[in-house]
């Protein structure tokens, strides 16, 4: 009686997460996020953060000297 219980909790976690990740496969492709693979390569380049001006004035600004 609890194997098979188990057993069924585990079949519906299973059918859930493979029904989650077709569907967001699906949308993926209808919603065209695969299109620009050439431009998706450099957005971790193009992040937008700051470059530090230099290690050493960072690490001495950090500690409250000048």
């Amino acid at each position: 009686m609890e194997e098979t219980l188990i057993l069924c909790i585990w079949i519906g976690f299973l059918a859930l997460m493979i029904v989650s990740i077709a569907g967001i496969l699906v949308w993926a492709v209808r919603s065209r996020q695969f299109t620009d693979q050439e431009r998706a390569r450099y957005l971790a380049l193009e992040s937008g953060i700051p470059v530090a001006r230099d290690m050493a004035g960072s690490a001495s600004e950090g500690r409250g000297l000048r």
